[in-house]
């Protein structure tokens, strides 16, 4: 991914305001779309009580912290904008064509397009999902004074659900449809994202697995740190995220590369 300078990136955080500022509009829309999380978060607040009681834990939660955990790893999975499956059409309709003689870079412009959807999805959904959580689990006992260190590892993790995401969406260079692969990566994000249940309560070989993969950094790590406030998981954590977002950031640049390449062989 190219550099740009300070005043590059005023172009950006602009789109990144018009996208959200577009949500805003569909305000109504999102928090009606929050019913399905208030769902989500009913059957399992349901089940870890049954399961867990008053008094067992899994991976050291227990039931309060397990539906308070779910809430922050759907909140990320429900806020995530479909932008990367925009480039999926841009390549059948055509359009890359024009993107791509705009002056400033494809993938920072998508990026800025999904930072600004996912805050407002973020918000909707946090508002409805913890006051959902706090009346049917009880509060969460939160350290305002980690919040920074919170904040910093949200920001992270949907920047590397970003760029995971964006890497597949880019296939479309050579495969065009792209959405079985979306389909793999949604199930794979239950099971090694840790979507439902804290990857620390996985088996020693799957949960190695896990750490070995960018999804937990995405879901699982970042939901564990709220409910559970560690300085070692923050620290495994944020070199993780910062890892994988280097690794990504390089493979998506390379892989746009050769995919406007090979466009201009076929394509002229």
């Amino acid at each position: 991914m190219q550099l740009v300078s300070g005043g590059a990136w005023r172009k950006y955080f602009k789109v990144a305001e018009i996208s959200f500022t577009n949500r805003i509009v569909y305000l109504a829309d999102h928090f009606a779309s929050s019913i399905f999380l208030i769902l989500i978060l009913f059957i399992f607040s349901q089940l870890w009580k049954t399961v867990l009681g008053p008094s067992e834990e899994i991976a050291g939660l227990n039931s309060t912290a397990m539906l308070w955990y779910m809430l922050f790893t759907e909140m990320i999975a429900l806020s995530t904008p479909r932008t990367h499956h925009l480039v999926s059409e841009d390549v059948k309709s055509g359009d890359l064509a024009y993107k791509l003689v705009r002056p400033c870079s494809y993938i920072l412009y998508y990026f800025a397009v999904y930072g600004g959807e996912f805050i407002i999805r973020a918000v909707t959904n946090l508002t409805v999902g913890s006051a959902f959580a706090h009346l049917a689990g009880g509060p969460l006992a939160v350290d305002w004074s980690k919040l920074g260190w919170v904040l910093l590892g949200f920001v992270l993790a949907a920047a590397v659900n970003f760029l995971v995401c964006f890497c597949v969406a880019l296939l479309a260079f050579w495969l065009e449809e792209t959405r079985p692969f979306f389909w793999i990566l949604n199930k794979m994000t239950f099971i090694f994202g840790g979507l439902l249940v804290p990857v620390e309560a996985y088996p020693e070989g799957l949960r190695r697995i896990s750490y070995l993969l960018p999804l937990r950094y995405s879901f699982s790590a970042p939901a564990r740190l709220v409910v559970n406030f560690d300085y070692s998981l923050l620290r495994q954590m944020l070199a993780g995220q910062l890892i994988w977002a280097v690794l990504l950031a390089s493979l998506a640049a390379l892989m746009f590369r050769k995919g406007v390449r090979r466009v201009h062989v076929h394509g002229g």
